[in-house]
């Protein structure tokens, strides 16, 4: 009852109506969400459907503030404006005189004897070399601070305080002029949507049951029937545009007898010119297309006929042809050793590094003497581009006559070397420990725009001993190297008969090898890694990974007499714990599928991440263990498992807040694994583990 008489209405506008209900009725076939959409002015909030308009108080108490220092901040707005820019300019001149002045005395010092003068030269271009930066860093941490502090006063001067802003609301006044505007807004979305009849108005009331004027208003919609399609009809006057158009009719969005609305008109549109510009018209646009409804015929029907113009000149579009293919790497770096090389009728000029033509050749989809599509060139684009070997790729058509093309790609190459270091926490029992990690790439080393990549990674975490009844901690650490080479072909059997489809494409070979090392005060222990394999994009960019070979030696060289009796406690209790620190040999195969859909690496929008994935362990090790005559569950003396693991990862993000700037985040990770061979149990690393990590600090750097 108190916070209902908070709103001050006496400072509201007298000679206006605050809006306070709002009503849409009438919608029965379409979306209200989206009708609803439409109406831009809404009633100021209430607190929980109560007559508390909590945010319209906190936006008068914000407005007393405003105005009380308005003059203030203005002032001090302007004032520290000008401060600022003053600084600037002084603090850029003295840089400008400061360069100069060195300028002058190094050129004064050329002109000398050079041995005489070498050792004043080099002393002085390292202390002009130092100046530049200092005055430069200097300069930027000057700009970077007036940016923070003016522009906080600026949107405080320009838009309010933030009590305004954020908590508050301003009062929502009635305006008959905007709610005609919106009564014809949703009638006129109505009209798109195929409701050809639909008629909106608006009344509004004068509630006086207050001192103050409110207003409540209603939209009353009289959506009549959707029309349908009866006809569709083509007017082309080009024969072989009107044959490709009529080959490709069932892809057609304008269906007989379907629901008409201008929303599939513009789809037809896009339709059409995408597939005329897949179809080799170069020139081709969407403003050669238009359409004619006619509704005079049948009520509740439409009748299409859709035009496509011939172009000013001539009466037919011109089919193009690709004529010569130029590729050039690094187009930017001419003053290099320039490679020209012909292959398989595309022309390549390489400056600075160097690929070779064969790999290049694999990612190329456009052809010699084919006619011209726009899909190829979006998929050349994109094979090239996720090789990992050029960070910006451009495709640039020539006209070559009267219907031939010149295709050049320019592509342009990462740098040679790329590092990254990441350090962090992992926090264990409350106590925090370190881990860093340290990683080298190298790209393309064999000149087929491979990347091999050496990863280092350490570890230190407090852990409480297993066989100790007293709750002291250890250190555990932990030791690994690991090798990644990839290479942006398949590497199978005869590969060159592979048909060149986006798969194929697309496709990478994955070779691992990795070295780690644990160390526990109950034991320690190897674990030597191989692995081969490849993965490959769909048209969707879901990626997919299959792992033909990954190959396992785990080792054991020390354990505690206290942590074997431990182990053996466990083991009689039907715990198989014990099984994880036998010398073994682990093999499995296994595919995995991802799906991203959204902006989920920024989280700007509504996103989604999908990931499943099936592992097989084991069965190919029988058909050895047979051979050598091993007993079973073993080979060479080293253990193995059959076994199988699948689990599916589902993450979700989405926006809330009016601005969008805080997110909600969700994830439901689940799966299931199971043994069933000679040993009942999983081997230690297919086990599922639950955990995470503070990181500080992560670099990565392009050298």
């Amino acid at each position: 009852m108190f916070l209902a008489g908070c709103v001050s209405y006496k400072d509201l506008e007298e000679d206006r109506s605050l809006l306070v209900k709002q009503k849409l009725e009438g919608v029965r076939y379409s979306d209200r969400s989206t009708i609803e959409s439409y109406i831009r002015q809404k009633p100021n909030r209430t607190l929980l459907g109560t007559k508390i308009k909590l945010p319209l108080y906190f936006y008068q108490k914000g407005e007393k503030i405003y105005i009380k220092n308005y003059q203030k901040d203005s002032l001090k707005y302007y004032d520290l404006t000008e401060y600022y820019e003053t600084l600037i300019t002084v603090r850029e001149n003295e840089l400008q005189r400061q360069i100069e002045e060195n300028n002058e005395i190094l050129d004064s010092l050329y002109k000398q004897d050079i041995y005489t003068s070498y050792k004043e030269i080099h002393k002085l271009e390292k202390r002009s070399i130092r100046d530049s930066l200092s005055g430069i860093r200097k300069l930027r941490k000057i700009k970077s601070k007036s940016i923070t502090k003016t522009e906080k006063l600026q949107l405080r001067v320009e838009k309010g305080n933030w009590l305004m802003r954020s908590a508050g609301e301003a009062p929502s006044y009635f305006d008959s002029t905007d709610a005609q505007n919106t009564s014809q807004i949703i009638q006129r979305a109505l009209v798109t949507k195929g409701f050809l009849n639909a008629t909106t108005t608006f009344e509004y009331d004068t509630i006086t049951d207050y001192k103050y004027p409110f207003v409540k208003e209603t939209y009353k919609v009289d959506e009549g029937i959707q029309w349908k399609i009866n006809d569709v009809k083509y007017k082309v006057s080009d024969r072989d545009v009107y044959n490709v158009i009529l080959s490709n009719n069932k892809k057609n969005k304008l269906k007989k007898h379907t629901k008409y609305s201008e929303i599939k008109i513009q789809n037809e549109r896009t339709r059409i010119t995408k597939l005329l510009k897949n179809s080799g018209y170069f020139d081709f646009s969407s403003s050669y297309i238009h359409f004619d409804v006619d509704t005079n015929k049948v009520h509740g029907k439409v009748d299409v006929v859709v035009y496509l113009d011939s172009p000013k000149k001539g009466d037919k579009h011109t089919k193009y042809f690709i004529k010569d293919i130029t590729v050039e790497t690094d187009p930017n770096n001419k003053k290099d050793e320039t490679d020209s090389l012909d292959y398989k009728n595309v022309q390549y000029y390489q400056h600075g590094k160097h690929y070779k033509p064969k790999i290049l050749d694999g990612k190329i989809s456009i052809a010699e003497g084919e006619p011209y599509k726009e899909a190829l060139s979006t998929d050349t684009r994109q094979f090239l581009s996720q090789m990992d070997a050029f960070k910006f790729v451009n495709i640039e058509y020539l006209k070559a006559g009267n219907d031939s093309l010149n295709a050049m790609i320019y592509a342009s190459s990462f740098n040679k070397y790329q590092y990254a270091f990441e350090t962090g926490l992992n926090v264990s029992r409350s106590l925090p420990g370190p881990f860093a990690s340290l990683s080298l790439k190298s790209r393309n080393i064999f000149r087929g725009a491979e990347s091999l990549e050496f990863r280092g990674r350490f570890s230190l975490e407090a852990q409480a001993s297993v066989t100790e009844t007293v709750n002291e901690l250890y250190n555990g650490t932990e030791y690994g190297f690991s090798t990644i080479l990839k290479i942006p072909r398949p590497l199978v059997p005869f590969a060159n008969k592979l048909d060149k489809s986006f798969y194929v494409r697309t496709a990478k070979t994955k070779i691992l090898s990795d070295i780690a090392y644990v160390s526990r005060p109950e034991y320690t222990r190897f674990n030597i890694k191989g692995l081969f394999g490849y993965e490959w994009r769909n048209r969707k960019e879901d990626l997919f990974e299959l792992s033909v070979a990954d190959l396992n030696i785990v080792n054991t060289p020390f354990l505690s007499n206290s942590f074997r009796v431990r182990l053996q406690q466990l083991a009689e209790q039907g715990n198989t714990l014990h099984y994880s620190f036998d010398n073994s040999f682990v093999s499995s195969m296994h595919l995995s599928v991802s799906r991203m859909r959204g902006d989920y690496i920024t989280s700007s929008s509504k996103s989604t991440y999908v990931k499943l994935f099936g592992e097989l362990g084991g069965n190919a090790l029988d058909l050895v263990n047979s051979m050598t005559g091993s007993e079973p569950g073993s080979i060479y003396g080293l253990r193995y498992y059959k076994f199988f693991k699948v689990y599916s990862d589902l993450r979700r993000i989405t926006p809330i807040g009016e601005k969008k700037k805080h997110f909600f985040a969700s994830r439901i990770h689940m799966g299931i694994a199971k043994s069933y061979g000679e040993v009942d149990a999983l081997p230690y690393e297919k086990y599922f583990f639950s955990g995470g990590e503070i990181v500080i600090e992560h670099g990565d750097q392009d050298v």
